[in-house]
């Protein structure tokens, strides 16, 4: 697990019904390195918009992500490359079990009346693999 999961993250916002530790430059410039695989600052910067952020701005946000642990970089000319260390998938996923964790640590009887209404709604596909994923975690479980 990355740093950055490790020590936590303070806040959450929701962005298209989804939560982000990110603020929403560093959302716009995670979207651009998952989509492209790396990037330089002149390069997310073009992404951007030339006009709308100062190039010292883009570097000190990719900067801040490479310190976090959510970026890795490569010497490349007078700057760097910068690379996701993680997808986004499992960047989505980590924050989903981050956030489900706090909630079952906080309260749980809440934590577990939100998924009961959010199975509700759920396709019986999507249904029946979470059936079979807390089967195979309870038979595991009993095996220890």
């Amino acid at each position: 697990m990355i740093d950055f999961f490790k020590k936590g993250f303070k806040t959450l916002k929701f962005k298209k019904q989804k939560p982000s530790p990110f603020g929403d430059l560093e959302e716009k410039v995670m979207e651009f390195l998952w989509e492209k695989g790396s990037g330089s600052v002149r390069e997310v910067r073009q992404y951007l918009g030339e006009n709308k952020f100062a190039h010292t701005t883009v570097m000190t946000v990719m900067d801040r992500l490479y310190k976090k642990g959510i970026l890795k970089r490569e010497k490349e000319g007078k700057g760097y490359r910068y690379y996701p260390v993680i997808s986004r998938e499992q960047f989505e996923a980590e924050v989903a079990k981050k956030v489900v964790k706090d909630m079952l640590k906080s309260s749980p009887s809440t934590a577990v009346a939100a998924f009961e209404g959010l199975i509700e709604e759920l396709p019986e596909e999507e249904i029946d693999r979470i059936r079979k994923l807390f089967e195979e975690k309870t038979k595991n479980e009993s095996k220890k």
